[in-house]
């Protein structure tokens, strides 16, 4: 039993990448969840692998999910499709995707052919790790709001007019001020005369002549 070496790298980020072996024997299926359990992705979504050239032409398709190529006819499915059915050249190049909400994109290119599988690993084995993997699910950043996008609350332009009109109200100029002490005057001088005739008319009640 055969065992294929692959390096598995980020689309993006060349410098991560795992180096992982599988038997001939086993699935793309056994595979892709090597892959996720690597770069600890969750097993979310959809994931396709593409036979590819040198150049990563993606050429015939093995997905996880029940799918129909152009022709119309069903797409190969990784649980059912051995490695040793499509590995046929010994510089194997694949594509990989996984869509789960956020696309990823891997290059796997088969490095080197093992005669047997060693007896004391268990396989799929991850031989080689490079790299920190970025989080699964890209971080959305909010938008920046424009000025315009923003609602005037300032109400201080609003409140200034309204205590200026209130303000204006209570203003007086001298004119009004001597009129105001006068008619206060006059109502005061009104009362004062009433009182004043009460005492003189009480003052003639009141006297004696000698």
């Amino acid at each position: 039993m055969a065992v294929y070496r692959f390096k598995v790298s980020f689309e993006d980020f060349e410098d991560i990448y795992r180096e992982i072996e599988v038997t001939s024997e086993q699935t793309f299926a056994d595979f892709y969840k090597a892959i996720l359990s690597s770069i600890k992705f969750e097993d979310r979504g959809t994931a396709s692998f593409f036979m590819s050239n040198d150049s990563w032409k993606k050429g015939v398709e093995i997905s996880n999910s029940d799918k129909t190529d152009r022709d119309g006819k069903p797409v190969a499915k990784t649980d059912k499709s051995f490695l040793k059915s499509y590995i046929a050249d010994p510089h194997q190049k694949i594509y990989f995707l996984i869509d789960c909400e956020s696309v990823w994109a891997f290059h796997i290119e088969l490095v080197k052919i093992l005669a047997a599988a060693d007896v004391k690993l268990s396989y799929p084995h991850v031989r080689k790790v490079s790299g920190d993997a970025p989080s699964q699910f890209k971080v959305k950043i909010a938008p920046v709001l424009e000025d315009d996008d923003f609602v005037d609350t300032d109400v201080s332009d609003e409140s200034n007019s309204v205590a200026d009109e209130f303000a204006g109200e209570n203003d007086y100029d001298e004119d009004d001020t001597a009129t105001l002490e006068g008619e206060e005057g006059e109502e005061r001088t009104d009362e004062d005369s009433e009182e004043f005739n009460d005492v003189e008319m009480g003052s003639d009640e009141n006297y004696e002549e000698n």
